[in-house]
Formats: C-alpha cells, structure tokens, sequence
C-alpha cells in the first residue's frame, strides 16, 4: 500500500508543473499512417475485477483480453458475428445453433472450439448459483444447456425465447475465456489474476490495487469487426494505472506521467483542451445516470410526488452548471446511443408550475418553510450515495426540488452502508446507470427479480411489457414495446433521469485510434503512438 501511495503523490507533485506545458497539435488529427510499437500508459478510476463473469464494471482491461462469440457495432448496433460465423435461431427463439470461427486459439495455446463454449456458459450458470455473476448468469437466465454438435458447432437451449441473446453474447460478461482458466483457478484468483482469453493483448502482470499490465499478442488474426484494422495491435502493451483522484489523473496526463487518462472531470476538461490534448466520449449505450424511486416508500409511493419531481428538475441547468461538453441532457430513461432510444423529452421538460399543481392538487400544501406537507407528513425525500463526486449534482437538484416544496435530504454513506441499505430497502433515492445496448437493460433496472432498486411488484403492465420484449423476436414489435416501456417509467416517475453520462478519454497529440465498444467502453486495439 505504501508503494502506491508513492505513486499516486509523484503524479499529484508533477501536476503543477504540467499545467505550464503544452502541445501543439491534436492527436487524432494526424495524416501519418499507423505504426506498430510503444506503450501507453492508461489512467483508470478504480480496481477492477479481473473476470468479467462475476462482475460487469470496469471493462477496460477485458476488452483487451476476451473475444465474444458476436459483436455489437457502436455506430448502428447492428449485431453481427465475430468468433461465431454465423448461427440459426429456431421458429420459437428457445435454440440457436452457432458455427465457429475455425483456426482461433487462446493465448495458452488452446483451441477455441465448441467444447470451450459449452464449458464457458457452463461455468457462469454454476457462477450464478453460487452469487457470483448477476450480470451474466441474467444474460443466460432460463438456460437448459448446450449441446455440441461437432467442434465447431454449439447449439444453446433455452426454456423461453431468448430475444437478446445475440447482443447478450456481444457483452464481456459473456466472452469466451480459456478451459485452462476454468479449470486450474477460483473464482476469487480469477477476480484477482485475471483470465486467459483469445484477445490481441495478454495479462502480464497485475499489481493489486495499483496497475494491470497487458502485453500484445503477435499470432493475433481474428479481429472483431468492429475494429479499424485487422490481425495484431499496434501497440506492444499496455498499463492500466489505477488513480482514483480525478486531480492526479488530470496532472498524470499533463505531466505525460500518462497517455491517456479516462474518466475526464468535467472541470478539468477545458484545461486539457487548452494545452493541446484530445477528449473523445461516448455515451453510455443503456439506462441513463438517474434517481431511482423506491415505489414502496410512504412518501414516494405517492405517484403524484413522482410525477411532481419529474418536472421538477431543471435538466438543462444540470448540464450547464455540473458536466461539460461531453455529457447529454437526458431526453429518456434510455440514452440517445441506445438502438431503442425514445424521445421522451417533452415527458422529462423542467415545468415547477406543472409541478406546484400537480402536488396542489394531490394534497400538498405549502408550509411555512415552503416546504410541503400532507396530513402532518412533510414532503422530504433523501438521497442516499457514496461517490464524492456526485454531490454537486445532488446539491443542485436539492435546490430545484425546493422551489416546488420537495425538501431533498442528501445522505452521503460509506458504500458498504449504501449497499447494506439497499438490500434491505431501506432508501427513498438512488442514483445510477447500467450500460447495455438491448432492450433487456430495462429488465434489468426495473423488472423484480433482476433489479437491485425494484424487488416487488409494482406495475402489472410494466413487468408484462417487461417480460413480453425478451420474448419477442420481431425486431419492431420488440421496438414498440421498448418504447411504450420508457414511456411509462418517465411518465409514472419510477426514475428520474438526471444526465446520459458518458465514458470519456483524454490523450496527448501522439497518440491515436482512441475508440469505443458499444456499450461504451475504451478500446486500444487499434491506438498507436506517433514517432
């Protein structure tokens, strides 16, 4: 521990020093051709757990390592294949039948075959039952095995339609990880070692709680489609640099203590910009950053309360006072990157007035503090959160929901507390987003049973629209259906969409290729350093 406290105060002591320095063009913007070599530092935000399997987040250093069996094009969100060839999906959508890339191995030397699938989804439906994969045990929820047809072919049973599947398989959850890895290692030594994939980087190195190294893999023929440029990386590796203080990120990267820093702070990206390096962002393909409403609270159980707050929040002075640039205003419970995005800003539009007789009307009635009460009750909602940089957003919300008479308490907890209360239901407010690009992120947010923020029923024809959309394999009546179920959480106020949010990258004028999986995390198989 010690050792990384070092670390992290040489970058915070070079970060004066850096904000006099400069460069003096832009990276991306280069007419060079890419070039094979160097290594780039990459500044990261948090640990990560090194098994996509058991946890979901903080995908950057698996993009690197794992393949899937399909992918998932940012720029449309076309589904299309990658180690799987191509697949058929039966009339009632319970089977599919994959045929398999031939000549792929992983980089122990394995084969990638049909065996390797069936061992892989095996292992997180074993995963689930222990509690370790919410994510992707979800993704194969309602699964009855996998039969192998032959060493390149899988076919895959489910108990009911499984619409998203195919998009499901895009997700790092479900790449594909070596038998070897399955076989000698524990969960927990997965989490902490990492894994063996098939991708064109290979974990070197991992320095718990400091830094992920990944080194390229030469042999690399079997890029995913959504890449640039096929066969081997450019670069020959790669660190990933834990920094969790947004300032010592930023001064990391000014001081080229860095390459490329993730996760900008909206307050440093100007400072960034001015000294001549490059930001590019995406938005989170999926749920939105937002407040969740806990339905089955006295005061939030009151669907007039919800509505109220609804339009209540001023979105547009959010953006302009919090995030920069790079975030959106929120315009749905979806994110304008999401392929069954709906334009719900009419729905979602700041009106207090609209607000004010909404809660007239249902009861509510001003006191002598401004604030609300109803049969003695005042109306008081809290916030319950960990991260201390989300406290001037809740900070701003409190002051729009006041001019309306919703007192907006901000509770900031450990996140073990956060957790703990969670569980136990024990909240008025949560905030949070969840990143994926399929209609069945809803289901995961809002259905009992998948959700951390709805475990009881709520809403009869939402959690059968809900349930209808996994099952139906109409890609238009799919879409219908998604769009009248945002349409219903943003009118009935079971969420409060607070900002898109989106995963940035900051990078010096040599650098280049910078780029994004869909749901909205970086990608360096195609970034190379200019000589």
């Amino acid at each position: 521990m010690k050792r990384g406290l070092s670390i992290l105060a040489v970058f915070a002591a070079t970060a004066v020093a850096a904000s006099c320095s400069s460069a003096s063009d832009s990276g991306g913007s280069s007419s060079a051709e890419p070039r094979s070599g160097g290594h780039i530092t990459v500044g990261i935000i948090a640990p990560c757990g090194l098994d996509k399997a058991q946890t979901s987040g903080c995908n950057f250093t698996n993009v690197e390592v794992v393949d899937n069996l399909t992918e998932q094009l940012p720029d449309t969100g076309e589904v299309v294949p990658w180690l799987a060839e191509s697949w058929e999906v039966s009339p009632d959508g319970k089977s599919y039948v994959f045929h398999l890339k031939d000549g792929v191995t992983f980089s122990n030397g394995e084969k990638f075959d049909a065996d390797a699938v069936k061992l892989n989804f095996d292992n997180v439906v074993e995963l689930g039952k222990q509690g370790r994969a919410f994510q992707s045990s979800a993704y194969l929820q309602g699964y009855q095995g996998s039969t192998v047809v032959d060493p390149r072919t899988i076919k895959v049973t489910f108990e009911n339609p499984k619409a998203g599947f195919l998009q499901a398989l895009s997700e790092k959850p479900l790449g594909i990880i070596a038998p070897e890895t399955i076989n000698t290692k524990t969960p927990e030594e997965r989490l902490a070692q990492g894994v063996i994939g098939s991708g064109p980087f290979v974990i070197s190195n991992v320095v718990q709680d400091q830094k992920i190294e990944v080194e390229r893999r030469d042999d690399y023929q079997w890029s995913s489609p959504k890449n640039a440029h096929k066969g081997a990386a450019y670069l020959d590796g790669i660190t990933f640099q834990i920094l969790p203080e947004n300032g010592v990120r930023t001064g990391a990267l000014l001081s080229d203590q860095i390459q490329v820093a993730t996760t900008v702070p909206s307050n440093d990206s100007e400072n960034i910009k001015a000294q001549g390096f490059d930001i590019v962002s995406r938005s989170s393909a999926g749920v939105v950053y937002t407040y969740y409403a806990n339905v089955k609270d006295p005061v939030l159980g009151d669907e007039a309360v919800r509505k109220a707050i609804q339009v209540g929040i001023d979105r547009n002075e959010i953006h302009d006072t919090v995030f920069d640039e790079y975030q959106k205003v929120p315009t749905s419970i979806l994110s304008t990157t999401h392929p069954n995005f709906t334009d719900l800003s009419a729905g979602l539009a700041y009106n207090p007035d609209k607000a004010k007789q909404i809660l007239d009307s249902a009861g509510w009635i001003p006191g002598g503090d401004g604030i609300r009460e109803k049969d003695g009750q005042k109306l008081s909602v809290g916030i319950q959160f960990s991260a201390s940089s989300d406290k001037p957003l809740h900070e701003l919300a409190q002051q729009e929901l006041k001019k309306i008479g919703v007192d907006l308490r901000i509770d900031q907890v450990s996140a073990g507390e956060l957790t703990t209360n969670r569980n136990a239901g024990n909240w008025q407010l949560l905030y949070g987003n969840l990143t994926r690009p399929d209609p069945d992120v809803l289901v995961s947010s809002f259905a009992p049973g998948y959700s951390q923020f709805f475990t009881k029923d709520y809403d009869p024809q939402l959690q059968d629209l809900l349930a209808a959309q996994s099952r139906e394999l109409d890609p238009d009546k799919r879409n219908q259906q998604t769009a009248e179920i945002q349409r219903i959480i943003v009118e009935k106020g079971y969420a409060f969409p607070a900002t898109e949010g989106s995963q940035t990258q900051a990078a010096g004028p040599k650098v280049h290729g910078l780029s994004f999986q869909a749901p909205w995390w970086p990608s360096y198989v195609d970034a190379w350093i200019e000589s």
